[in-house]
């Protein structure tokens, strides 16, 4: 019956030129063969891994990544490649935990689970606690270009709708910004600066060492983890929401042996030194790569900041 309609039409629209017609036609007339033969050319056009399926755990990204972490409590995990600021795997953990505990806490942050924490900060060290921290405690986490300009980063936080902020002494002026166009503002976390509560700011290490005490709440792994935000190719940058399980699906992709040799038995107990460049408020710096060392239990080397010099 399809080939007839098709052979009597196809003359006649290409004498008439009435394609849309034609092929409203044949939508009417055939659609569910169409549908049929259409969903049967994407069943052959499946591509199967030669590595076989992946296992993907329904846990959240924080306790997938550090998963084990004990054992190399005493490695280095974080280090800043300017500094020489280091952090080892289990100082990592404790002040994740600190760090989730005094975000919840009503001496704190007193924030809230699904609030989202806006992250303002280069590739530091600190940057782990500060987003896993958000993590553990059950926010949404999103973080901006520290170069962007300070109409830039309020617009993508107000976007996000963003109650606190983590960042450096020299951009609290942004946060500070961005504090007087919301109503619900529930402080700034300034690593490398002090307390100053009357204009509801905290130092991040004294922040870390006072006793909060929260209860932190049990994350669902298909919530929304991250808000990265596109680059704005082809507009104003758009967020992008990314739950736990998005994350971990793709650390579990790149944990198979015969894509990553970390996985491999010969280096189940050798590890490595990693530098990166990429910036962690990008998606691929963050999970392909810093989550990616952090899941292996290698040691990342960061910069803070990236200098072009032309050798040429």
């Amino acid at each position: 019956m399809i080939s007839l309609i098709l052979a009597s039409a196809v003359p006649a629209c290409r004498r008439t030129g009435y394609r849309i017609l034609f092929e409203m036609a044949i939508r009417n007339t055939a659609s569910g063969v169409v549908v049929h033969r259409r969903h049967m050319s994407n069943e052959r056009n499946v591509v199967q891994s030669p590595f076989g399926s992946v296992n993907i755990p329904e846990k959240n990204v924080t306790e997938y990544i550090f998963e084990g972490y004990e054992k190399f409590a005493d490695k280095p995990a974080v280090t800043c490649g300017a500094s020489k600021r280091s952090y080892t795997y289990g100082m990592t953990y404790e002040m994740i935990k600190r760090m989730a505990s005094g975000l919840l806490s009503q001496k704190g942050c007193a924030m809230r689970k699904n609030d989202v924490l806006g992250l303002l900060l280069p590739n530091i060290p600190e940057f782990v606690p500060a987003l896993h921290g958000g993590l553990l405690a059950g926010l949404s986490v999103t973080f901006a270009n520290p170069l962007y300009t300070a109409e830039e980063v309020c617009r993508q936080f107000e976007n996000a709708g963003v109650s606190a902020i983590v960042t450096l002494p020299m951009l609290l002026p942004v946060a500070e910004m961005f504090k007087s166009k919301v109503k619900h503002y529930k402080g700034t976390i300034c690593i490398g600066g002090k307390h100053d509560l009357d204009k509801n700011v905290y130092g991040f290490e004294q922040f870390l060492k006072e006793n909060h005490h929260s209860e932190l709440p049990e994350i669902d792994c298909h919530k929304t983890a991250i808000l990265p935000y596109s680059s704005g190719t082809t507009g104003l940058p758009k967020g992008v929401e990314l739950s736990h399980y998005n994350l971990v699906a793709n650390l579990a992709q790149g944990s198979h042996p015969a894509i990553s040799k970390y996985y491999q038995p010969e280096y189940i107990d050798k590890k490595e030194t990693i530098l990166t460049i990429p910036p962690y408020f990008h998606i691929y710096g963050l999970n392909a790569i810093l989550h990616s060392v952090l899941k292996s239990k290698n040691h990342i080397v960061s910069i803070p900041r990236y200098v072009f010099f032309p050798i040429f």
